[in-house]
């Protein structure tokens, strides 16, 4: 048996958290059938295409190597609403203008995992858009308000006497019906949206009887089952500058995550990873990251930058006129928005002079900022 096949790299309990209507029936179906319809979605709430994405680019990338279609859909309706999931509060809506302003360098970034012309690129505000109040009012008559508050989030909510929104009830609707309204053959995603996968797939088998198949996967984290996220300051974005990649990578990524993000992000052979825990391996993985969302002299660069500074005392200079908050200064330096940066504070990995920091303050001229291990620099 090849280990590293793209439907064995699919079902690698690294990766593979459940896959319905039952993972046997559904390798079967993936190895016997060709040209099945797989879509993931994504909401824009961020210009970010991130490491927890890479994920299911990869699943998508080897269904696309075993003869079935790949579908990117855009969540551009969905994500004026909010996903409610793993929330303990409604999530923000946002505006069109600040999706389509998300969405500037999806396709760049994405092109970067997926062959340019090897997928089909959708979005959800074509059929969601033009619903009419009867229409949603029908797709709701499928489902129960019981159903819906069986979701974990909503459960704890209520434990807690927080306030669940009627328009949270839908999301996993609106969600549902991407899959009718494409008629997928599958949907692949985290399993933190098993839920409202498992919609559609009910909605599928009520409006078609088709019996769609659901492939979820486990989450980036840590031993302790802490899981890697913006909210943690702990992106990695295939934006970000090869030298960034390569920092965070080394400074963000336990030590103990490393085999299981060699396993789960890149394509690197399953008989060259080693369940180890040492620099090496850590270094390796900084590298093969770097090089996947650059290119290998990108990668051959930042390792050298990173070598260089780690060394001996490297501090940059940034000019800034006024003092501001930290927050707001360091955006731009490691991190893309200040929630991210208040995020790092929290961790304590941010310092000011030689102080850890319990909160954001002012820096000016004069100040020294510390990040994490290694990246340091002077406002002057």
């Amino acid at each position: 048996m090849n280990t590293d096949s793209p439907v064995e790299r699919i079902f690698h309990p690294a990766v593979l958290a459940n896959a319905y209507p039952d993972p046997a029936s559904v390798k079967k179906r993936l190895l016997e059938e060709k040209g099945l319809v797989f879509y993931y979605g994504i909401d824009p709430t961020g210009p970010d295409v991130h490491l927890g994405h890479i994920i299911q680019l990869l699943l998508l990338k080897r269904l696309i190597q075993l003869g079935h279609k790949a579908i990117l859909l855009i969540g551009d309706f969905t994500a004026q609403i909010g996903d409610p999931t793993d929330k303990d509060a409604a999530r923000k809506p946002l505006s069109l203008e600040e999706i389509e302003k998300n969405l500037a360098t999806y396709m760049a970034q994405v092109e970067k995992i997926l062959e340019p012309g090897s997928f089909e690129l959708k979005h959800n505000r074509t059929w969601l858009a033009p619903l009419t109040f009867i229409d949603i009012l029908k797709l709701a008559g499928h489902f129960t308000v019981q159903q819906m508050e069986e979701r974990d989030m909503f459960q704890r909510r209520r434990r807690e006497n927080k306030p669940i929104g009627l328009h949270e009830f839908l999301y996993p609707l609106m969600q549902g019906y991407d899959a009718v309204a494409m008629d997928a053959d599958g949907e692949i995603g985290g399993n933190d949206q098993t839920f409202n996968m498992l919609v559609g797939r009910d909605l599928q088998q009520i409006t078609r009887s088709k019996d769609m198949i659901v492939i979820t996967t486990r989450m980036l984290a840590d031993r302790s089952g802490k899981k890697m996220s913006k909210s943690e300051g702990s992106l990695i974005a295939i934006s970000d500058s090869p030298e960034v990649v390569y920092e965070k990578v080394m400074n963000t990524i336990p030590d103990d995550m490393v085999p299981s993000v060699f396993e789960m992000c890149t394509e690197v052979p399953l008989s060259e990873i080693k369940d180890e825990i040492n620099r090496e391996q850590h270094e390796k993985l900084a590298f093969e990251l770097t090089r996947m969302f650059h290119s290998q002299e990108a990668a051959e660069r930042a390792r050298n930058v990173f070598s260089e500074t780690s060394q001996g005392e490297h501090i940059k200079e940034m000019k800034l006129e006024h003092p501001d908050l930290i927050t707001r200064v360091i955006v731009g330096v490691y991190v893309k928005t200040v929630a991210e940066a208040s995020a790092l504070i929290k961790q304590g990995v941010v310092w000011k002079n030689g102080e850890l920091l319990k909160k954001a303050e002012q820096v000016g001229p004069g100040d020294e900022v510390r990040i994490g291990k290694r990246i340091r620099f002077k406002i002057v």
